[in-house]
């Protein structure tokens, strides 16, 4: 577990955000849990550390907030565009019982052995980099595994291919969606062919015009509208 110790921030607002990132604090807000959402300060380099490891919005983290203790998962870090500060983070508390909504990396293994680009010929194209899942806290996922070996020229794999797991699931709306998250391309005259996928793609945004950005992404848009009282 990551231990990260932050203050309580009592002024809110564009222009105390502005003060503490120029003092290289980055401000933040916990929510969730059936509490209410709580402001918080932490120092930059703090923050830098925690998130130089990999697998940093896929662990609990342990909040200390003065003599408080809180449970929490990273849910979002927000960066400066051009220095090495980041300017705001929202954390989520972890009620006990609770799943929690987190986003892992997709990981490809034996692409060496894949089929379709060892013997076809074919190209791996990677879809999906990353993939929300809805897990216990103390078996979140460091990453989703998809094994390429026997992936064929032409084929893909969407989510509905992966095998079930006991620790996690996904999201309801990833799982209408059932999303590509890796494929093989063929060549035609040495250019690679993506007309099938973006001719199934078309099919399926003109099927379902109304999806929101949150529901593409897995994400629960309730969290989005408990911050919203920062």
């Amino acid at each position: 577990m990551i231990n990260l110790k932050v203050d309580k921030r009592d002024a809110v607002g564009g222009l105390s955000a502005k003060k503490a990132i120029a003092d290289k604090q980055v401000p933040g807000i916990v929510y969730g849990g059936g509490k209410d959402p709580q402001p918080i300060m932490v120092q930059n380099n703090e923050l830098i550390k925690i998130v130089s490891k990999e697998s940093v919005f896929n662990s609990l983290v342990e909040l200390e907030i003065g003599a408080d203790k809180e449970t929490v998962v990273i849910k979002e870090i927000q960066k400066h565009p051009s220095k090495n500060l980041f300017t705001h983070i929202d954390l989520q508390r972890v009620a006990e019982g609770s799943k929690v909504n987190v986003v892992v990396p997709i990981v490809l293994m034996n692409q060496e052995k894949c089929f379709g680009v060892k013997i076809e010929g074919g190209v791996i194209n990677h879809v999906l980099q990353e993939v929300a899942v809805l897990a216990d806290p103390i078996n979140i996922p460091e990453s989703i595994e998809v094994d390429m070996e026997n992936i064929k020229s032409k084929e893909k794999v969407r989510l509905s291919s992966l095998p079930a797991n006991e620790s996690y699931d996904f999201p309801s709306t990833l799982k209408n969606q059932d999303p590509v998250l890796v494929s093989v391309l063929t060549a035609r005259g040495g250019a690679l062919d993506f007309e099938d996928e973006d001719a199934e793609e078309e099919t399926e945004d003109s099927s379902d015009g109304s999806t929101t950005d949150n529901e593409a992404s897995g994400e629960n848009s309730s969290d989005s509208a408990e911050k919203k009282s920062e």
